[in-house]
């Protein structure tokens, strides 16, 4: 049967994360059941990443393979014509034969994005955190430069997580403002459960002055959940893509690149 990719955006906020749950509203669940109306048989979609509840995507990436055989164009629009307007695929490809869209991803790149200024938004609430104080934006730069490399990340994972192999590499991190908006991107080769939003909430206190740039390290090397901040709610974190490995074969870059020089598929 035919490989397909698909590039999928989505509204997290009705949703309790990607992956399927009995009895829950899923986006993974949502988009098998799309499937399954066009092939007429159950046909297993399979993401990149698992977005947990409330997170949103522009680029989350999923592989499946089924029984179509018209042009990759013809099924982007029968899911667009079954889908609920809150998912999105934005493209469907023709994959080569194996392809998987979680074991062949070599870096994800996320961004959590903060409303700094006096006031709330009414239209932005879904999207972004609320900071009304100020922030050592210089300081959280700092502190987040030294996450870049393969660490262990059990003091940024989940209490109740039970992954076996707790070491990441993060190949970039970047702060940018950009007028009432503080966006933080950070790239690796893969997360743990809630690993960003724990690292934002550390990388807050530095910011409100709770924590030194240099404690950040200090929690690194702890392994200890319990010498983290607080897990920072989910609705202002987004994936925005999934990079593989190019035609000519090269690999993710290099910890000391931009973001904005990774190679994107």
């Amino acid at each position: 049967m035919p490989t397909f990719k698909l590039t999928i955006e989505y509204d997290g906020t009705g949703y309790h994360g990607w992956q399927v749950q009995p009895g829950m509203s899923t986006i993974q669940g949502v988009l098998e059941h799309a499937m399954e109306r066009i092939i007429g048989t159950h046909v297993h979609v399979k993401g990149a990443g698992r977005t947990d509840a409330g997170v949103h995507a522009t680029g989350q990436v999923a592989s499946l393979r089924a029984d179509f055989r018209y042009p990759p164009d013809i099924l982007q629009r029968a899911l667009t014509s079954l889908l609920p307007p809150d998912i999105v695929v934005t493209r469907v490809d023709g994959a080569p034969d194996g392809f998987d869209a979680q074991h062949w991803a070599q870096w994800k790149r996320y961004r959590y994005t903060l409303l700094t200024r006096s006031f709330p938004s009414a239209l932005e609430r879904r999207y972004t955190l609320f900071v009304p104080h100020p922030l050592k934006i210089d300081s959280m730069a700092e502190a987040a430069g030294m996450l870049i490399g393969e660490h262990d990340f059990t003091s940024f994972q989940a209490a109740k997580s039970s992954v076996d192999h707790p070491i990441r590499r993060v190949f970039a991190t970047e702060f940018r403002q950009q007028g009432d908006h503080l966006f933080f991107e950070i790239v690796a080769n893969g997360f743990l459960r809630h690993m960003i939003r724990i690292i934002m909430g550390t990388l807050m206190d530095v910011g409100r002055g709770k924590l030194g740039a240099g404690d950040i390290k200090v929690i690194l090397e702890a392994r200890d959940r319990n010498r983290a901040s607080k897990t920072l709610s989910p609705h202002a974190l987004c994936l925005l893509e999934v990079g593989y490995m190019a035609s000519s074969g090269k690999n993710a870059s290099s910890s000391e690149e931009r973001l904005d020089s990774l190679p994107i598929d």
